[in-house]
């Protein structure tokens, strides 16, 4: 049917510069597609200035936004590929946008390690790191910076020490832990026997831990086996924890598929759901369905505009729509809570007339063709076309270039039935239609076309004046207008050229 996939624009961001304690910030160009800013911050904890690196995220700038955080230990080495790592995840609907933010060292072994030991004489500052954390760094990124409240740590090696000790001691801190190739054998296995007296505490376990590991002799020689071990038989219940071994790594090459892997563990929120139409009229005494597509066992509904909730039904692939409603869809069971639920307003409304007779109408539509470099669809109206003439349907065959151009088509779409129609325009890059010339589609912008609008629209029989107007800028090119048919076997069709008219 569709495919759903998030296509997100370039930005420049512009971030505030607040507090005298925190140095000025430098802009550096825009990085898979977040913006970067350099920082610094002067402890009191440390009694030092610790340099940090933010990445702000596409639609940063967006009224009411608020983004998750991930704080990153090692940033000299670990930002390259945890940045584009949570984009392209976003990107694909597998966790939400968010802010990460990079921490670089000055001691790491002092920094990330409860004890000092001969293999690292300078270890012993991790508490002090925690209370940098709590006090300092997390403060300044949520006053400065559009944050919620959900904060991840993500460390490897001696920074997954760290992260395990962060957890241990103070729990609340994050709100999901991130540990790769953690260096648990430290100091005669020091984290294990520390995990083992506090998992006996009461505190608040209710958060994820995901913890990485080589295969093989890797898992027992870094300790990883013996945490494991204490987690079966020790952990508290609350506490959601996942222990993986990958094949064919070393402890260099590991983080990579650990951060991938470890934010789909955290932000496992059946987030790549769609539910379609995304609005629709529906008269009076009338019934129709939404579809929801890529469904999951943890998605609810309800159709009176509340929050989903566990108690709410579940969902099915079809929800049957009767009455004007706001339907609201979720996924409720998840590490991360503050997932969105996807709303969809049906209003109560007429079926749509069009003209009973045109004269003069031969099959297919006409189209003018312009050429220019657009990121939306242009006013047509102001310019002059390169090229006009007709087409047997929608489509593009008659373009002059790949790239860099537009179209506008013009006719009729003639309905034969008295129905509701599931309607909807797919294209790269952006369009717009309008039917009894008023907009029906916004689908504008710069995009791939695997991001369908769909819209309920009751339809009367009769010849509807339909304009759709688009634009391809670069790469692939494509426009397609359909219909949703049938009920229990849903398919996305284009519409028949035998639908579509022009006056001659």
């Amino acid at each position: 049917m569709f495919i759903t996939n998030l296509s997100a624009n370039l930005m420049k961001t512009r971030i505030s510069i607040l507090t005298v304690l925190f140095l000025v910030s430098i802009t550096v160009s825009a990085q898979d597609g977040y913006t970067m800013k350099k920082d610094s911050v002067q402890s009191d904890v440390l009694k030092q200035n610790r340099k940090i690196s933010i990445y702000l995220p596409e639609g940063y700038d967006a009224k009411d936004a608020k983004f998750p955080v991930l704080y990153v230990l090692d940033a000299d080495g670990r930002d390259q590929h945890t940045v584009p790592t949570a984009r392209f995840l976003s990107v694909n609907n597998k966790m939400p946008k968010a802010i990460v933010i990079g921490v670089f060292n000055i001691d790491r072994n002092h920094d990330f390690l409860p004890d000092s030991s001969q293999a690292a004489i300078t270890g012993g500052g991790a508490d002090n790191f925690v209370q940098f954390f709590k006090k300092e760094l997390i403060p300044y990124i949520n006053k400065n910076f559009k944050t919620e409240p959900f904060n991840v740590l993500i460390g490897h090696s001696y920074g997954g020490v760290f992260v395990m000790h962060a957890l241990l001691n103070d729990p609340d801190l994050f709100d999901a832990y991130i540990a790769i190739d953690p260096s648990f054998w430290y100091k005669n296995q020091m984290q294990v026997k520390s995990a083992q007296n506090e998992f006996l505490k009461s505190k608040n376990w209710n958060k994820p831990i995901y913890i990485s590991g080589r295969d093989g002799g890797g898992m027992k020689d870094m300790g990883i086996t013996s945490m494991e071990k204490l987690l079966k038989s020790s952990a508290p219940k609350e506490l959601k924890w996942k222990v993986v071994a990958y094949s064919n790594e070393d402890h260099g090459s590991i983080p990579f598929k650990s951060v991938y892997d470890g934010l789909r563990y955290i932000f496992d929120s059946g987030g790549n759901f769609s539910v379609y139409p995304m609005a629709g009229i529906l008269p009076k005494g009338t019934s129709s369905y939404a579809f929801v597509q890529n469904l999951n066992p943890n998605l609810h509904y309800t159709i009176d505009g509340t929050e989903p909730t566990i108690n709410s039904p579940l969902c099915k692939n079809m929800i049957k729509i009767n009455k004007a409603c706001t339907l609201k869809v979720k996924s409720v069971s998840s590490n991360y809570k503050n997932i969105p639920s996807v709303a969809r307003v049906f209003s109560e409304g007429d079926y749509m007339n069009g003209q009973q007779s045109v004269e003069n109408l031969k099959p297919g539509l006409k189209f003018s063709y312009y050429e220019g470099v657009w990121d939306s669809v242009p006013d047509f109206s102001k310019l002059i076309p390169k090229k006009i003439g007709t087409t047997e349907k929608l489509d593009l065959s008659f373009a002059l270039k790949n790239d860099s151009f537009g179209v506008k088509f013009e006719g009729y779409l003639h309905i034969t039935k008295k129905d509701l129609y599931d309607l909807w325009i797919v294209s790269d890059d952006g369009s717009k239609v309008y039917l009894n010339n008023t907009l029906l589609f916004d689908n504008d912008g710069l995009h791939a076309a695997d991001n369908p609008v769909v819209k309920l629209v009751p339809l009367n029989p009769g010849y509807y004046p339909i304009r759709i107007d688009y634009f391809q800028k670069t790469g692939d090119k494509s426009v397609t207008l359909g219909s949703v048919n049938g009920k229990k076997h849903v398919q996305a069709l284009p519409l028949p050229k035998e639908m579509l008219f022009y006056k001659e």
